[in-house]
């Protein structure tokens, strides 16, 4: 009998449950994007708004035709499994982060290259 009381105890216990925060997590805006890359950037809202447009219409394009992407520090996305939802195409992404050393080791990267240009100019 003790067998079989375990054997119930262990069935009954209950799964652990998903985070909370993926249910409540705030959403961020086209709006509030420009705002953040123009305050980063120190840049032109105006300017930033058009350069957005521009790199989420390549991102979806690029995923749409399956493409995967690479995008340190963002991380490595592709497209697991795609359907259709009354007309509208929906893509399920799986995103892999990298770990905080290489976030920051391409971080180096890129302001290494800010600030040395690929070319010199011509004498």
């Amino acid at each position: 009998m003790a067998k079989a009381t375990a054997k119930t105890a262990k069935q009954t216990k209950a799964a652990p449950e998903a985070p909370a925060q993926a249910a409540e997590a705030p959403v961020l805006r086209k709006k509030d994007f420009v705002e953040r890359v123009a305050k980063a950037s120190g840049a032109k809202k105006a300017v930033v708004r058009d350069v957005a447009q521009a790199v989420l219409e390549v991102l979806s394009e690029s995923l749409e035709e399956g493409e995967k992407i690479a995008l340190p520090p963002l991380g490595k996305m592709r497209v697991t499994r795609t359907a259709m939802n009354n007309g509208a195409s929906v893509l399920h992404i799986k995103l892999k982060r990298g770990s905080a050393d290489a976030t920051a080791v391409a971080a180096q990267k890129d302001e290494k290259s800010a600030a040395d240009p690929l070319a010199e100019g011509a004498e």
